[in-house]
């Protein structure tokens, strides 16, 4: 599996989900064309990893996706066979951060959903700051993503791509009280989509 198997299933997903589920995407060019960066959405569903994916054409996804989905053996290989890596949410998974930052190094785009579990109602809860230290020790951009669930059948849900979130005044420490200020930073630049 790997991109073949990736790109096959975008193809086979995107005329399905622009039937059923059509969204509206605005910024899409705010995802450079090239390196490494962090794509980073509020998250609403199941389905959103999906969504993202057939609509950013020009890039790879590589998403952190819940230990749990890695269980099961054959939903393991898909899992994989889509680039997606293990996350383990219950406490500071250093295995995960290590891939994050080996896969932005290597000049992919991280997906990530630092909610850390879905919002079905789209509530604005608070973001996990394993964001942030991945983003200030990798240095690379991180990209906002706000998307406009709840999906309804056949309504049109918006897809809004922000600029880059200028982190730049942290510099690379990590510590606490800067993970924490740098996550409210992201946190912002996601919600401040939900009304544009």
């Amino acid at each position: 599996m790997g991109k073949s198997f990736y790109r096959l299933a975008c193809n086979v997903m995107r005329p399905i989900y622009s039937l059923f589920l059509p969204v509206k995407v605005e910024g899409l060019e705010n995802i450079p064309a090239e390196g490494g960066c962090i794509v980073c959405a509020n998250h609403i569903s199941a389905r959103d990893p999906f969504y993202l994916a057939v609509r950013v054409r020009n890039r790879m996804l590589h998403f952190m996706a819940k230990a749990e989905l890695f269980k099961w053996k054959p939903l393991a290989a898909f899992m994989r066979g889509l680039e997606a890596f293990p996350v383990d949410r219950g406490h500071s998974d250093l295995n995960a951060v290590r891939t994050a930052l080996k896969l932005l190094a290597d000049g992919h785009v991280l997906g990530v959903f630092p909610q850390g579990t879905r919002s079905r109602d789209n509530a604005r809860t608070p973001m996990l700051s394993g964001i942030s230290l991945i983003a200030l020790r990798s240095g690379k951009p991180v990209i906002p993503v706000y998307i406009g669930g709840p999906y309804r059948l056949f309504r049109r849900t918006p897809l809004r791509i922000g600029k880059p979130v200028d982190l730049s005044g942290f510099g690379r420490k990590v510590d606490g009280e800067t993970l924490n200020a740098a996550t409210r930073c992201i946190e912002e630049a996601v919600w401040s989509m939900k009304d544009a």
